[in-house]
């Protein structure tokens, strides 16, 4: 199976807790064996299990154990990207629901979400997919609380589940739980979920557009069948991310994905790759793509695509095309 993979979205408003908290974000993320550009670039895929295990190690060194539940409502429906648009037009709460069950690994696959209903009595469960402490505390506080907000964001700041039910132990302090939830809390129960009344499963949106939902659905649907779940795939999307900002390295790729770097080399191995030979791929594609434009700086070029100058790209550009970059773009 391969990694993982969750978007960095995730960590939005995750600096500025840390720091009210009295930590530093820069040596959390470095301690949990993560590049610090994730602070700043919020649309990377990194592994699940390594942002499980940067929530955990943040939790215990700030010893703030509800920190997952606690950065919750500081994030919006915007970590969704365009999942979290395609709610946003749906026409009722439902359909809302069901876009981010069909969608949400698009964006997460550290989790999924299911939706119960039995007399007139819905539970929407939250079942996390990455190993972490105590049943995945951090994760699911996150999950949870976000998904307490959508609903309000759609129902209005007024609504309350009936009750919470969470997998992990309970804190020693409940207060933040309380706050957030307005609702009578479980712990060590058998699912992570919100109950609510089903009827408001039927409640309409008054921002439906069903044109906008209609074309959201068919980017996504592409999205879906463009994206291999294998290692190579994997790789050569960091890789794409990485290149320009000059950061792209087989240490820097193993770290996002959590893994060492001869673990990496191995699964590519698994799938007859090398990280060199994805990394080729990668720059081809990238060189034939910016130099269908007639403004590109070939020196500028080089250097996107990592080369130390203009002489040595030219040589790996022609060996893979047989002819230079220069005659390729007149041609």
């Amino acid at each position: 199976m391969g990694i993982l993979l969750a978007n960095s979205a995730s960590l939005m408003g995750y600096s500025e807790l840390v720091r009210e908290l009295g930590g530093s974000p820069e040596e959390l993320v470095v301690l949990a064996g993560l590049d610090t550009d994730l602070l700043n670039n919020f649309e990377q895929m990194i592994s699940g299990e390594a942002l499980a295990r940067l929530f955990d190690l943040s939790a215990r060194e700030l010893s703030c154990p509800c920190f997952c539940l606690l950065l919750s409502q500081r994030q919006s429906i915007t970590v969704l990207g365009p999942v979290g648009l395609m709610m946003r037009k749906s026409l009722t709460l439902h359909d809302a629901y069901k876009a981010l069950e069909k969608y949400i690994h698009l964006r997460s696959e550290a989790g999924t979400f299911s939706l119960e209903v039995k007399h007139e009595i819905a539970i929407i469960k939250y079942l996390p997919h990455i190993h972490g402490e105590d049943h995945c505390r951090q994760i699911s506080d996150l999950s949870l609380g976000i998904g307490c907000n959508l609903i309000r964001l759609y129902i209005g700041k007024g609504w309350n589940p009936r009750a919470v039910y969470f997998k992990h132990q309970a804190p020693p302090d409940l207060a933040p739980y309380n706050m957030l939830f307005h609702a009578p809390i479980s712990f060590q129960q058998e699912f992570n979920g919100l109950v609510f009344d089903a009827n408001l499963l039927n409640s309409t949106l008054g921002t439906f557009e069903p044109e906008i939902k209609q074309f959201l659905g068919s980017y996504l649907d592409e999205l879906e069948r463009s994206r291999k779940q294998d290692m190579v795939h994997q790789v050569g999307m960091l890789i794409r991310d990485l290149l320009p900002k000059g950061a792209c390295s087989l240490k820097n790729v193993a770290q996002l994905l959590g893994l060492k770097e001869r673990a990496l080399q191995r699964r590519l191995s698994n799938e007859a790759y090398s990280f060199q030979q994805v990394l080729d791929q990668i720059r081809q594609q990238m060189a034939k793509e910016f130099l269908d434009s007639p403004d590109t700086n070939l020196t500028n070029l080089a250097q996107i695509l990592g080369y130390a100058d203009l002489s040595t790209f030219s040589k790996a550009f022609k060996l893979w095309f047989g002819v230079s970059p220069s005659r390729y773009k007149r041609n």
